[in-house]
């Protein structure tokens, strides 16, 4: 497989996975290749990301760079060296590798949500935060709040007016998983609202007593 990649602004390629690093492919890098609908950052291509984990973990342990040229076909089965921190947070990793924790104990980086459950409603927290706190990022923060609830409401609902299922099971929790993203989002956004509302009022306190 050879992709194509965006460098410096300019399209690049094609390269074999070998080749993507020293044509300064990293994470953030968009690529393409045939089959592909459409451009997607590296670290949302699987193969990509299965190469460059190999290769960091190759690195970690010593092991020889193998030549481009002879480098074998990474192998698409389930027998491929995996490494077991994974699923450990990045900045968490070497220290759990060198201490000897147990990789299972940190669980799963993206754990699957609740599809049964609806997400807990943000949306008056974001409107309060947002009045008294910072404006300017509150208004991102109350739009994914409501977004969650405008998308959990549609996956909910099961017939039309010709009494037909207007969304299959796989196309329902499809919904569900949106909305958990968008309240994700809108925690996440919530948060900054807030923690700069605090920054804020500390800056104005400190130049009114100087």
């Amino acid at each position: 497989m050879r992709y194509f990649a965006r460098i410096n602004g300019e399209q690049r390629g094609p390269f074999t996975l070998n080749e993507l690093p020293e044509a300064g492919v990293g994470p953030k890098t968009y690529v393409w290749c045939k089959g592909m609908e459409k451009w997607e950052r590296a670290e949302d291509v699987a193969d990509i990301c299965r190469f460059f984990r190999q290769r960091i973990f190759d690195l970690m342990h010593g092991a020889p760079a193998t030549p481009a040229a002879e480098a074998p076909a990474q192998p698409d089965n389930d027998e491929e060296d995996i490494d077991p921190y994974e699923n450990v947070p990045v900045r968490f990793r070497n220290i759990a590798r060198r201490e000897g924790i147990d990789p299972e104990s940190f669980g799963p980086l993206n754990p699957e949500p609740d599809l049964s459950r609806q997400p807990f409603p943000l949306l008056s927290i974001a409107i309060i935060v947002t009045l008294f706190c910072f404006p300017l990022t509150g208004v991102v923060a109350i739009y994914y709040a409501y977004k969650t609830r405008k998308i959990w409401e549609e996956a909910g609902r099961s017939q039309a007016k010709n009494s037909k299922e207007l969304y299959n099971n796989d196309e329902r929790n499809r919904l569900r998983r949106e909305a958990y993203e968008c309240h994700r989002k809108a925690m996440m956004w919530t948060g900054i609202t807030f923690f700069a509302g605090i920054i804020l009022t500390g800056i104005l306190s400190s130049r009114m007593f100087v």
